[in-house]
């Protein structure tokens, strides 16, 4: 817990007094980034987007959005800097600092929240309190104790991964027997490698414009399969029809009412069709971890003693051998699936045998 509250105070701030102190030390961080506005806009709102914009445009950048990615490009300015740096510690100090350390971070210094391997309509894996999207400012605080060492199965790049397996994409497949996925597509696009990873992306969660509009026309032509199968997909949501998972679960679409104009409709279509060309996706990475779920869950009492982190010298390690459907292999096999052509993975993960 020490490192904890050190690695808060160092993001966010000291912990407030009281209510008044709360305001003075919020106060303190926005005035790191007004202090860089023109006069004029010094007084406003940062939480607010559209407020940061008008005040960006008065100080010369003209954007449509004031989104990370948007302002990425022009790093390097004083008020850019300031204003990315400002998220993360507002991030902090919202949502992952001192009173989430309180809620969710026991007397015992462990952090304790809730996992699903099938959460949802899509199927995907979701964690409560943090551990699932942890910022990387507190990481450093997560550590096993005096002769303990922590797991960890690291799902690399999964569902681009998922997405050559399930499509059967030749091409596709061949790229995700590398290390990293993204470099054998932006060879085959004739692109950079995170122009690559912006079009791989923005295939799987239905994105069509900016630079992700570009790159998908390279990835049509360079991953036919895998692309036909995600519009499939898109269509079959648009239309309000249920798709399935690789593993064969049914996931609806959902209605809306019946007074919605044509531009309403649209948007609605949009947004089904993008939900199902990830829950595909999604919900296929998910089923090789249920069988490792199902796996532990018959292993009997002691299954459940696992913490997180065991004991150096009763890990145990293991891959896949087997590219067939989704199963409950023993040991955690499924989870460290790479995915590539002929079954057998480049890697594999640590679990405790208990």
């Amino acid at each position: 817990m020490p490192t904890a509250l050190r690695l808060v105070a160092d993001a966010a701030g000291p912990r407030p007094r009281d209510a008044a102190h709360e305001a003075v030390v919020r106060r303190e961080r926005d005035d790191v980034v007004r202090r860089l506005l023109p006069a004029a806009h010094r007084d406003v709102d940062l939480r607010n987007p559209a407020s940061v914009r008008t005040a960006l445009a008065a100080a010369g950048f003209d954007l449509p959005d004031t989104r990370s990615w948007r302002l990425e490009p022009w790093r390097g300015q004083p008020v850019v800097d300031a204003l990315l740096a400002w998220r993360k510690a507002e991030r902090i100090a919202t949502t992952y600092g001192y009173g989430w350390l309180e809620r969710h971070v026991g007397d015992d210094g462990r952090l304790r929240g809730a996992w699903t391997g099938s959460d949802g309509a899509a199927g995907r894996m979701t964690a409560q309190a943090g551990l699932h999207n942890l910022p990387a400012e507190p990481r450093p605080a997560v550590a096993a104790e005096p002769g303990h060492v922590l797991v960890r199965a690291d799902l690399g790049q999964v569902e681009p991964r998922v997405l050559a397996a399930v499509s059967a994409d030749p091409a596709f497949v061949a790229a995700a027997a590398d290390d990293d996925l993204y470099a054998p597509v932006a060879a085959r696009l004739g692109v950079e490698r995170p122009v690559a990873k912006v079009a791989v992306l923005a295939a799987m969660y239905g994105q069509t414009s900016g630079t992700a509009g570009q790159a998908l026309a390279g990835m049509d032509r360079a991953y036919p399969v895998a692309m036909r199968f995600l519009r499939d997909a898109d269509e079959r949501g648009r239309a309000g029809q249920a798709v399935r998972t690789w593993g064969g679960r049914r996931v609806p679409m959902w209605s809306g009412p019946p007074s919605l104009d044509d531009a309403e409709r649209r948007r609605l279509e949009g947004r089904r069709g993008r939900f199902a060309r990830n829950a595909v996706v999604q919900g296929a990475a998910a089923e090789p971890v249920q069988g490792v779920g199902g796996h532990r869950a018959r292993a009997g009492p002691a299954a459940g003693r696992a913490r997180g982190a065991v004991p150096a010298r009763r890990a145990c390690s293991c891959t896949l051998r087997s590219r067939s459907r989704p199963r409950s292999p023993p040991c955690c096999t499924a989870v460290s699936t790479r995915w590539p052509p002929g079954g057998r993975a480049a890697g594999g993960c640590a679990s405790s045998p208990t």
